[in-house]
């Protein structure tokens, strides 16, 4: 298992690592129907992987709410950290990964998401101390589906684009995953398996990476 050229794994957060994509679909659309917004269908795949600034875009390009734009990102991180204290757990098959991993590779968390939402996952499972990066929204200059923020990482840990393998769930993260230089496995879960098919190996459950290794 340990005989290639590959030291890093690169792990995105959401529907990855966290089993957090159903909750924030479920709370982002209970929290918006306040409002009278309701996103269709074809508008989760955007969402999905996209940053809190471009879903708020999305938000009041779309549906104008007559609130203050602060005052209701505030209000939805709220209504995320209320469910996330009570529902949110690891991804099925991530600490088997990490504890097969964790002795002979380095390991980086390159996720989309704001920073005070990182750190509140971060007092619900203690996620970070399983890494040794983590990028998060505020680090990037561009997000997914633009290379940075693995790029980002790939510095922080001193490795080379073809010493990492990336590991993602959403379209915008493999785009992103592969135009950093690296292999990316798509995990099956937030989109089915054949829109993965950018991704150079496409996964069921995390630790089957280890056989492409």
């Amino acid at each position: 298992m340990y005989n290639t050229n590959i030291k890093a794994f690169l792990f995105d957060m959401d529907g990855v690592v966290v089993d957090s994509e159903r909750l924030y679909s479920t709370t982002e659309a209970q929290f918006l129907s306040e409002y009278g917004i309701k996103f269709e269908t074809k508008d989760w795949d955007f969402i999905k992987g996209c940053t809190e600034s471009q879903f708020y875009d999305l938000v009041y390009s779309r549906f104008s709410p007559d609130v203050d734009r602060d005052v209701l990102i505030k209000q939805g991180r709220e209504y995320l950290k209320k469910t996330f204290t009570k529902h949110l757990k690891y991804m099925d098959g991530f600490l088997d990964l990490y504890n097969k991993i964790k002795s002979n590779y380095k390991i980086a968390l390159v996720t989309s998401t704001h920073k005070e939402m990182v750190e509140h996952v971060d007092t619900i499972l203690n996620i970070k101390n399983k890494f040794d990066v983590v990028v998060v929204s505020e680090d990037c200059p561009k997000h997914k589906p633009f290379p940075d923020p693995y790029q980002i990482a790939m510095k922080k840990l001193k490795v080379m684009a073809s010493d990492c393998i990336v590991i993602e769930d959403s379209i915008q993260g493999i785009k992103s995953g592969k135009a950093s230089g690296a292999k990316v496995a798509g995990l099956v879960g937030s989109f089915e398996e054949k829109r993965l098919k950018a991704a150079d190996y496409v996964i069921s459950y995390l630790p089957e990476i280890l056989k492409y290794i």
